[in-house]
């Protein structure tokens, strides 16, 4: 009985080490309009990505330029020392036309793509920002997590030690006073690993503003978004099919590809160049054939045969192209349909389990645990009730915090696949 005793007073010095406060991180408030706003711009994923429009525009002004002169320069030497036959150069200009407006279908396909990469530098974004705000929300389930456990531990210790003077009262036996002292350092563990998961939670949200986790905490200050929200399926659906941006990255490669049909028949069309020349010739000196200096002047044009053009295969594969990327855009759309579908059915699904927590499950189960806490330090209930509520109690708070996490992730889901963002 003395040896128990011992252990008892043991298990309560740790206890009372472990509830210390110690001196904790700098902590600063951070509402989710104010995360989001730091992701927007120090996410280092979304920044890289926004040179893709940077590239894209500088492609669209070369694509611009009009296509160069050439310009040749000859000289000749008809053996002017031996022979006397005299100098001469010649010097020449020539300026490429095609008639399928070549330039002009390089222009558009560049411009095309341009908008393909704001079209998927929008979708970066969105999934971004869904992607930051369910971080964000987890981080608050962790942060009540850590809290709850937290809680429960306080509760125990102070079960632990209000039974260690009733075991000197006698008013209890000792197997229950140890069996109070070992849930309390039982419970340590799950504060434990609460904090863990919670710093865990943190150092996400640190990443996705693109910042290196420190000394001080910007810990998440909002609470889930519990407002009702009617959402009918068809106009979800409608929405997405005319606001997500992934449908417009399909629509983009649908048009580019058949941007890249008409450069490739720019191509193939008539081409010439035309040409102009001047050419000076010295003084022939020759005995034989002796003649004055002179110019000349040359104008003609280039025709090049294109026998090239006899082979349709480049053709052929831009057409295929056409029709596959058409193909792609209508099974995209099929996909939104039935994503936007699946996930409306989820978030009425975690709507209705969300409502049973709202009815009073967990007041209920805190109200009960009061009253066996209550009646065992009267002496009116075993200490087998009272751990049975309080693991109760402990389950459906954890129960409630996940769910209110999953429902808030279903809301994100569904208006992130419907193309509607109003969270923030």
């Amino acid at each position: 009985m003395k040896s128990l005793s011992i252990t008892i007073i043991s298990l309560l010095t740790v206890l009372n080490l472990f509830g210390q406060s110690t001196e904790g991180d700098k902590q600063l408030p951070l509402s989710l309009s104010d995360y989001l706003i730091r992701v927007n711009k120090g996410n280092l994923g979304y920044i890289a990505e926004q040179f893709n429009v940077s590239i894209a525009e500088a492609q669209l002004k070369a694509a611009k330029v009009f296509p160069d002169p050439d310009i040749s320069i000859a000289y000749s030497n008809n053996e002017d020392k031996t022979m006397l036959m005299g100098q001469g150069i010649d010097a020449g200009v020539s300026y490429p036309f095609s008639l399928g407006n070549k330039r002009g279908a390089n222009v558009s396909l560049a411009r095309s793509q341009k908008e393909l990469t704001q079209s998927a530098l929008d979708a970066y974004f969105q999934n971004m920002r869904a992607e930051a705000t369910i971080s964000y929300f987890a981080a608050i389930r962790q942060k009540n997590l850590f809290r709850l456990q937290t809680d429960i531990y306080n509760r125990l210790r102070k079960l632990a030690e209000a039974d260690s003077l009733r075991l000197k009262a006698g008013a209890i036996n000792a197997t229950d006073a140890l069996q109070t002292a070992l849930e309390a350092r039982s419970q340590k563990n799950q504060v434990y690993q609460a904090e863990a998961d919670f710093q865990a939670s943190l150092t996400q949200l640190a990443q996705l503003q693109g910042k290196v986790f420190s000394d001080t905490l910007l810990l998440p200050s909002d609470d889930f978004p519990l407002q009702h929200k009617e959402f009918i399926l068809p106009k979800l659906i409608q929405s997405a099919l005319e606001r997500r941006s992934d449908l417009q990255v399909a629509i983009r490669n649908k048009e580019i590809s058949e941007k890249q049909v008409r450069l490739i028949q720019a191509g193939r069309a008539f081409e010439f160049s035309l040409n102009a020349g001047y050419a000076h010739s010295a003084v022939v000196k020759n005995e034989i054939a002796p003649a004055p200096a002179f110019n000349s002047y040359s104008a003609g044009i280039t025709i090049p045969l294109k026998l090239s053009g006899l082979n349709r295969g480049e053709l052929q594969a831009a057409n295929n192209a056409v029709s596959q990327r058409e193909t792609v855009f209508r099974d995209i759309q099929l996909q939104i349909t039935s994503e936007v579908t699946q996930a409306w059915f989820a978030f009425k699904a975690l709507e209705k389990q969300l409502y049973q927590y709202k009815t009073g499950l967990v007041d209920d189960a805190a109200k009960i645990l009061e009253a066996r806490t209550y009646a065992y330090q009267r002496g009116e209930t075993g200490l087998i009730d009272l751990l049975n509520a309080q693991h109760t109690y402990s389950n459906l708070q954890v129960e409630y915090y996940d769910t209110l996490y999953k429902y808030t992730e279903a809301l994100i889901s569904l208006e992130k696949a419907a193309g509607i963002w109003d969270i923030g």
